[in-house]
């Protein structure tokens, strides 16, 4: 495990500052970078970085290392803090919920964080935990295992199990049923607050006061540190710091100047130019850069580039030696390339509720009668350009900017350049028109079929042209100078780089320094799937909203970049569709939509009158500004939601995914609705059940990654087979080469042991670090072996090449259960299938296979699994569901967007959550909830071959026909049994139907 130790939280997380990259090939010359002291040139070979504090990078070259891909601290001393507002520590198995639903401890002495599995709290002067009824309890402990109980014991023995209620032991024992339990989410949860004292308030308001000698903390989903004294965090696998207030994108002068980082691509351009090539670069300081700065670089030989009004940054052009001088100022804090980035384009729109937004009447009546259509809420769309003539655009784009950028040219330094008021800024591609028809389009010239999701909202069109970096950041430097004039609230970035994570990135200092205005920037998560650590390094800073793609199924888009396995960090926030997305065609060149693929879904879904002003294309590019667009709608509603608060209700209101992991989904689905919802009505709050989730019954572990490396020779490939262990639920192969001047671009294929293949990639070749990857992941394997094949793509230069592969492998271990041994292969299957995706749970060491499933629990389970979308009314419709545990699950079932899956239970009336769920009424709701209504009618009027076909309602023999074809429900010796209760068996297997 690696130690983190943190002394004295400060307001600013230690930089990170070296980086270690080791260079394939010869270079004439070396370089060395040593802490703040600078670039040296050495005549060495290769580049080397030295660092003082142990903090080294790994990934960073491109084809030698792939995880992590950002950079981490190493070293023995780990990483010290001092006077940071909060740190935010979440599991190790990636399966964690960090919003608001957490444990915040605020102003405690001393606590001590030790274990991958467990936290332990100790030295607060005094424990208090106090309710509504003012009872007291003392106790020497208190003990908290898994989020689904807790456990206090000392002079009163209080032990709570389960989530949905309390159940106390001793002296002053009580039972509390149907309670929403002992849950640390928002205002009900456990607050440690004072330097000498805890206060825990209970959900239902008890009071209970504590005095124990230590607190011990297993399994929790979030734990944030406010302004402590001390924390130390031992044998943890992942640590976040999500806190906005501890990462500072200007450093505070008390931490010291001199040089943190250093872009590892140009580490390894300088490496191989001589002392008078020119270098096109960013400089980055530590504060906005002064007269005083300005005159360091003429004494250097620098005489002009563009000073950004906003940005503590200036991009210039210099000689190699120049650049080399220019890192060893200590006003300077990092330097990157001028890097050209890529727009993620390369995926039908899925439902994600944003109809429902329109029609409901709660919101409406809000809203003054009129429908939330992100009113008074401006988006900038920093992109291509924006084509402002397009029909479906008039009158939403208030400025228009054409970005220009003069640093190489002429003597001074100047500000960037921009020309406003542009009609159309976007006639050479297409992209970000492209992308404002998805978020503010009318849909005016398609009878409003392809309108934005927020066609009431404000565009500001920014053109980066072809997204150098430095046009980009010029757009970033507008926004701060003149953003809050334009009320611009929302930023969609769909564009993305080949390089890794790194805080002192310019892009991330700016929208660093946009959130903390109050602006909400949202990132395409990249189109570089499905390999592991393939996530845009752009969106993977906790301040960003990052959003991954999905097909019109729900399934994740292959090109969709995932993150690494069990990060905090490394993972998208959230995903929404992403192929075959129609939206507006610019009237210049276009590139977007011109695809081959392209061409044919515009036939497919466009009618002639519609093609001129329409075109369809895929990517994240195109999932990105739909959560811009729902962000609109929140800010509509509510203009007072900070981002933290915006990005929190976007994860806790989306659906699960369940059949993928966090790294790869986020948090799951967008659910417009839900989130808009949230932000209109604060009371209304959804998704707390996702902190209870994961009770133990499944771990997931990541095996050392297997490290492979050979010769891909003109005329062969180079092949490699790795063994997959039974327990696999995910073998990521990752390949890459180098170094970045190669011209050979190669294809990685994986057979099984018969030869057959089980996925391909042949991603042309990107300039930039990270521009020669290929990566695939295979799920659910079992026994077996998978061979690696690398060759070259036909038609390219036949070159030996040396490659690099690394073949990560996630396992899974369940809880042992000892009433399943005895069931069917398939049924065991079905049931560790919802156990590992947290769809259902066991009760300690037992599943109880063949009890009956109620009706609150059916619907609990659909929730769940993502087949519903989460929903609160204002007021509880039913009598007998009005806690808010079971609220969540029984109103999002009767708002489904298919009808209400138990359609016997009318509002105002009973639903009856606690009867026992019939195969029939099992029927009806799977059925619904799979969308497969339209082959009721028909199913029910064929003749049924079921021997008890009589005992079935008339009006639900549709439904039971539909849901025995898909796989839904079984018939036993070929009767149905309408009657009888569903088993938990039943349900885990209709939740592997449902899947797939």
């Amino acid at each position: 495990m690696t130690r983190y130790s943190f002394q004295k939280i400060a307001r600013e997380l230690v930089a990170l500052t070296l980086i270690v990259l080791l260079a394939v090939g010869s270079a004439t010359a070396g370089i060395t970078i040593t802490g703040a002291d600078g670039i040296t040139a050495t005549g060495a070979d290769g580049i080397s970085y030295i660092g003082t504090s142990g903090i080294t990078a790994t990934g960073a070259d491109g084809y030698l290392t792939f995880a992590p891909n950002g950079i981490t601290a190493t070293g023995a001393d780990g990483i010290t803090a001092t006077g940071a507002d909060g740190i935010t520590a979440t599991g190790a198995d990636g399966f964690t919920y960090t919003g608001a639903n957490g444990i915040t401890a605020t102003g405690a002495d001393g606590i001590t964080i030790t274990g991958a599995d467990g936290i332990t709290a100790t030295g607060a002067d005094g424990i208090t935990i106090t309710g509504a009824d003012g009872t007291v309890t003392r106790a020497d402990s208190v003990i908290l295992r898994k989020p689904n109980g807790i456990t206090i014991t000392g002079a009163d023995g209080i032990t709570a199990t389960g989530a949905d209620g309390i159940t106390a032991t001793g002296a002053d024992a009580r039972h509390v049923s149907y309670a929403d339990g002992i849950t640390a989410t928002g205002a009900d949860g456990i607050t440690i607050t004072g330097a000498d004292g805890i206060t825990a308030t209970g959900a239902d308001g008890l009071a209970v006061r504590l005095a124990p000698t230590g607190i011990t903390i297993t399994g929790a989903d979030a734990i944030t540190g406010s302004r402590s004294n001390g924390i130390t965090i031992t044998g943890a696998d992942t640590i976040t710091d999500s806190s906005f207030d501890s990462l500072t994108a200007i450093s505070d002068e008390t931490t010291g100047g001199g040089i943190r980082s250093v872009d590892p691509e140009l580490a390894v351009r300088l490496n191989d130019l001589t002392d008078d090539s020119n270098v096109d670069a960013i400089v980055v300081y530590h504060q906005k850069p002064t007269e005083s700065d300005l005159a360091d670089l003429r004494n250097i030989g620098v005489l002009g580039g563009t000073r950004f009004r906003e940005l503590p940054m200036i991009a210039l052009s210099a000689r190699k030696r120049q650049i080399v001088k220019v890192s060893h100022l200590p006003s300077v804090r990092s330097l990157y390339s001028n890097r050209t980035l890529q727009p993620t384009i390369d995926p039908y729109l899925a439902t994600t509720g944003t109809e429902r937004v329109r029609r409901d009447g709660d919101l409406t009546r809000r809203n003054l009668g009129l429908p939330l259509s992100g009113r008074n809420v401006t988006v900038a769309v920093l992109d291509t350009g924006v084509d402002g003539t397009h029909a479906d655009l008039s009158g939403h784009v208030i400025q228009n900017v054409k970005l220009v950028d003069t640093q190489s040219l002429g003597v001074g330094f100047t500000e960037p350049l921009s020309v406003e008021n542009v009609p159309n800024t976007d006639q050479a591609y297409g992209h970000g028109t492209f992308v404002a028809g998805l978020i503010a389009g009318s849909g005016i010239r398609s009878g409003g079929k392809y309108g934005g999701v927020a066609p009431g909202a404000n565009l500001v069109g920014l053109s980066a042209g072809d997204l150098n970096l430095s046009f980009v950041l010029n757009g970033f430097d507008y926004l701060l100078s003149r953003g809050a004039s334009l009320n611009v609230k929302v930023v969609n970035c769909s564009f993305s780089a080949n390089t890794i994570f790194d805080t002192n990135d310019p892009v991330n200092i700016a929208t660093k320094l946009l959130t903390d205005r109050g602006v909400n920037i949202v990132f395409s998560a990249g189109n570089t799937g499905s390999g592991e650590h393939s996530l845009n390094p752009y969106a993977v800073a906790p301040w960003v909203i990052s959003v991954g793609a999905t097909d019109e199924r729900g399934q994740l888009a292959s090109f969709s970049s995932r993150g690494d396995f069990g990060s905090a960090l490394f993972r998208p926030t959230l995903v929404a569709p992403g192929v075959n997305v129609v939206s507006l065609r610019s009237l210049g060149a276009n590139v977007t939509g011109t695809s081959s693929a392209a061409l044919g879904a515009d036939t497919k879904r466009l009618t002639p009158a519609e093609l001129p002003f329409y075109t369809t294309a895929s990517g994240t590019s195109f999932s990105a500004p739909q959560v811009a667009g729902v962000v609109a709608l929140m800010l509509e509603a509510n203009p007072q939601l900070t981002p933290r608060q915006v990005r929190d209700i976007l994860q806790r209101t989306a659906s699960p995914l369940p059949s993928y992991f966090q790294h790869e989904v986020g948090a799951g689905m967008l659910n417009a609705h839900a989130a808009v919802l949230e932000a209109a009505f604060p009371g209304r709050r959804m998704g707390v059940f996702r902190a209870t989730l994961d009770q133990g019954q499944a771990t997931f572990v990541n095996d050392t990654g297997k490290d492979l490396s050979g010769t891909v020779l003109p005329l062969e490939g180079y092949k490699a087979t790795v063994d997959i262990p039974a327990d696999a639920v995910l073998a990521s192969v990752q390949s890459s080469w180098g170094p970045m001047s190669t011209a050979s671009d190669l294809a990685l294929a994986l057979y099984d042991t018969a030869g057959n293949q089980l996925a391909t990639s042949s991603l042309p070749n990107q300039p930039g670090l990270t521009g020669k990857r290929e990566g695939l992941t295979l799920r659910d394997l079992g026994v077996g072996s998978v061979q690696i094949d690398l060759k070259g793509v036909v038609g390219t230069i036949g070159l030996s090449q040396t490659v690099r592969a690394i073949v990560d492998i996630t396992r899974v271990r369940f809880v042992a259960l000892s009433d399943v041994n005895d069931l069917a292969a398939g049924a065991r299957a079905d049931i560790y299938r919802a156990l590992r995706t947290f769809s259902m749970s066991a009760y300690g060491n037992r599943f109880r296979p063949n009890s009956g499933v109620t009706r609150a629990e059916l619907a609990a389970a659909l929730v769940k699994s993502g087949r519903v979308p989460q929903y609160l009314p204002g007021q509880a419709r039913f009598s007998d569901v009005r806690d808010s545990s079971t609220m969540i699950f029984v109103e999002s079932a009767q708002s489904a967007p298919n009808g209400a899956l138990f359609p016997d239970a009318v509002p105002g009336g009973q639903f009856r959550p606690d009867d026992q769920t019939t195969k029939v009424a099992a029927a009806v709701a799977l059925v619904r909830a799979a969308g497969l209504q339209s082959e009721v009618s028909a199913a029910g009027t064929e003749p049924s071959t079921l021997n008890d076909a009589s005992e079935i309602p008339s009006g639900m023999r549709g439904y039971v026909a539909v849901a025995l074809a898909h796989g839904l429900l079984t018939a036993e010796g070929g009767s149905f049994r309408p009657q009888a209760s569903m088993t938990r068996a039943d349900l885990a297997h209709a939740l592997t139907a449902l899947s797939k």
